[in-house]
């Protein structure tokens, strides 16, 4: 499976496992956008939960992490950008249920317009001719 998962971090440093959540959490972000634009929708659910389960251990850290200023901010800039990239992919997700919404909607009329013809050409053909129309026509 092409889902990025960290290694155990638990060894590391508080600053080092959140570069490296934090890294595995962008990287998964991209993969949702390659699953979207493909719509490979069991992808995309398998990823799901991994990362909430980053977004989870993301936030953990950073409640008891003190970072210098300068570390802070680049983190914060990179948590932005995330964020945008994770509202711009639930618009495309968006975007596409509601084609495939239409796409479905469309199938269905069509199978209920074939139905009726159907049932149409079913009917004329089950209508009994009577003999007298049959009997001078050669």
């Amino acid at each position: 499976m092409l889902i990025s998962r960290p290694k155990s971090t638990l060894d590391l440093g508080l600053p080092a496992r959140l570069e490296t959540l934090l890294s595995v959490y962008e990287k998964n972000l991209r993969l949702e956008v390659f699953f979207i634009e493909r719509k490979d929708i069991e992808s995309l659910l398998d990823l799901l939960p991994a990362q909430g389960d980053l977004v989870q251990a993301l936030t953990e850290i950073l409640t008891n992490l003190k970072l210098p200023p300068a570390a802070s901010e680049a983190f914060q800039t990179r948590l932005e950008a995330a964020d945008s990239l994770r509202e711009s992919n639930k618009q495309a997700l968006d975007q596409a249920m509601q084609e495939v919404s239409s796409e479905l909607e469309q199938m269905n009329g069509a199978r209920q317009r074939i139905r009726q013809v159907r049932q149409l050409s079913k009917s004329m053909y089950q209508e009994t001719t009577t003999p007298a129309r049959l009997q001078n026509w050669a």
